[in-house]
């Protein structure tokens, strides 16, 4: 009883209230002081600025359970920020982040959320505090002193004031500041809008995209069949690849195929996240240096399509209303393998082979271009393949704690080696049509696993790292392909060791491959052409912005590994 005693005597005084939800409202910048890598007077102001702005907020109604409701937004996307600051340990509310709720489908999102269990409870503990204490603000007859509220109101003011002043010297003195970037809740409201006007983009890109033409034509003669596959992984690592040389042998067929393929040892993507990276993977916007392009520009199955090539796309993700999905839908034949399935049914990337072997059964003369976008490596590892057909174990444990992260990386691990068998199979299925074949695979993005004392985990995070980045690509050509194209073959193997980025040169590269041209297709982008020139490696960030490597938000830790494995830095 006296802890009940204590409970409504706190809930029935109105200062005490006062102070309780301005603490509510504040708490994430305080947590983001010890948490961000800006500038120490940015750290300050990102407190005070937004302290002041609560504190005055908090003053104007005689009840401050009447201002939290005022203030509930605010206490929305605080709780979200914290849950992130989990999650990644650093960096406000990325426009990647409020996409990624547009574009996660409910598995995933379940999937995610009973691993951020630890954060959701203490924010929903916090908050729905809040909202019961604030009924209590309103329903109690006692009210603030209006003394109390001019007295606070002044110290709000004062607080705004040198709030101000230490904005302007720091916008002086630090030319990457930017309020919308590096201020909370003001970068958190930003992104939120940004967000809408991307998903409005893509919801618009059909009637965008309308008009737009390559003006591709194929300079190869349309009696000889021709076959070409781009399959799209995800959140696979090349780190985690036995044929790059890591100590599992995660990747046994690949290996024994090893004098026939070519991998790209320093091969990096522009973006961690599957939405941004797959379109610039699929368009020719990588190297543009204009992201907002692929809003309006058509993807390489499009290109196929206007050179007269037969077009498949063959999904196992389920659709989210991306741009992924609509240049997919691009192609003349395309599936969805969970289109008709239950939101919680799991299929192993291997489904993919159907479609595959059934196409090319079928596919007797001309030519044919298809993609095959994987589920690959995408958390929760273990679904990704057919139970008790991991050959890691034990490979059971779903918590993303850093304490699992064997068991964790057992399953991942068992993902790479099913990622193997689904690519050895198409390349063992290409083989066998003793035709003019060839297959290119890259994954959109790496993944973090508890891999140093940061203790990241997954991907799509504000800032990448290393083990984001650093991904696979693949390629590969029937003997009867190499015999026709002994140059191509031979640029190909010449460039295997330089440094790429993935998303700028695989819409070229592939068309080059195929014989198909267009204004779009660049020589100097392609792998297979004596014309490749090497470029500085390029990161999309958060804004859509294009940065160079070493002003993309790596650390220290990242730098290392690229220096480690002997990758090009920047």
């Amino acid at each position: 009883m006296k802890l009940f005693d204590k409970i409504a005597h706190v809930a029935k005084n109105q200062r005490i209230l006062f102070w309780i939800f301005l603490a509510m409202a504040i708490l994430p910048n305080f947590m983001m002081f010890f948490t961000e890598s800006t500038s120490t007077l940015t750290r300050i102001i990102n407190i005070l600025l937004p302290l002041g702005c609560y504190w005055l907020a908090l003053t104007l109604n005689k009840k401050p359970g009447k201002m939290f409701w005022w203030l509930f937004i605010f206490m929305f996307i605080d709780a979200f920020q914290i849950v992130l600051l989990y999650l990644f340990g650093e960096s406000p509310i990325a426009v990647d982040m409020f996409l990624n709720v547009v574009t996660t489908n409910v598995t995933e999102a379940t999937e995610l959320l009973a691993n951020l269990l630890p954060a959701v409870i203490f924010v929903v503990v916090i908050y729905v505090t809040g909202i019961v204490l604030s009924i209590f603000s309103l329903f109690n007859k006692e009210e603030l002193p209006q003394s109390f509220r001019r007295a606070h109101k002044r110290i709000a003011l004062g607080l705004i004031a040198v709030s101000l002043v230490l904005l302007g010297i720091n916008y002086g003195v630090d030319r990457k500041f930017r309020i919308q970037n590096d201020i909370f809740p003001i970068n958190g409201f930003y992104n939120l809008i940004l967000s809408g006007v991307r998903t409005t983009q893509s919801i618009k890109y059909e009637n965008a995209s309308k008009g737009f033409t390559y003006k591709a034509q194929c300079t190869r003669t349309d009696s000889i069949p021709e076959v070409y596959v781009l399959v799209v992984g995800e959140t696979a690592r090349a780190d985690n690849f036995g044929i790059y040389g890591y100590q599992r042998n995660t990747t046994p067929r690949l290996q024994a195929k090893a004098d026939r393929i070519i991998c790209y040892n320093d091969a990096i993507t522009m973006s961690n996240t599957t939405h941004k990276s797959v379109p610039l993977i699929l368009t020719s916007v990588g190297c543009e240096e204009d992201f907002n392009q692929v809003y309006q520009r058509k993807g390489i199955i499009s290109a196929y399509n206007e050179a007269g090539y037969a077009t498949a796309f063959y999904s196992n993700q389920r659709r989210n209303h991306s741009l992924i999905d609509y240049l997919g839908g691009e192609a003349q034949d395309v599936k969805f393998l969970k289109d008709n399935l239950p939101l919680t049914a799991q299929l192993s990337d291997e489904e993919l082979l159907k479609p595959l072997k059934e196409k090319l059964d079928k596919h007797k003369s001309g030519k044919l271009f298809i993609v095959l976008h994987c589920y690959g490596s995408h958390f929760n590892y273990k679904d990704r393949y057919d139970k008790g057909t991991g050959v890691f174990r034990p490979d059971n444990v779903t918590s993303a704690k850093k304490k699992f992260r064997n068991e964790l990386l057992n399953a991942y691990d068992n993902t790479i080696y099913h990622t193997d068998i689904l690519l050895s199979s198409i390349i063992d299925l290409l083989n066998s049509k003793h035709m003019l074949t060839a297959m290119i695979y890259v994954s959109d993005h790496g993944e973090d696993i508890f891999d140093d004392e940061r203790g990241r985990f997954l991907h799509a995070s504000p800032l990448p790292t290393y083990y984001q980045l650093r991904v696979p690509f693949i390629v590969w050509a029937s003997q009867e392909w190499k015999e026709t194209f002994p140059d191509l073959w031979q640029q190909l193997t010449e460039h295997r060791n330089l440094p790429i980025s993935t998303n700028r040169i695989t819409f070229h590269t592939m068309l080059h491959m195929s014989g198909v041209t267009t204004p779009y297709c660049k020589e100097a982008e392609a792998l297979s052409s004596d014309s490749f020139q090497v470029t500085p490696r390029l990161y999309v960030n958060d804004h859509n912005e294009y940065r160079t490597m070493d002003d993309a938000g790596l650390k220290d830790l990242d730098v290392e590994q690229f220096r480690r494995h002997h990758l090009r830095f920047p």
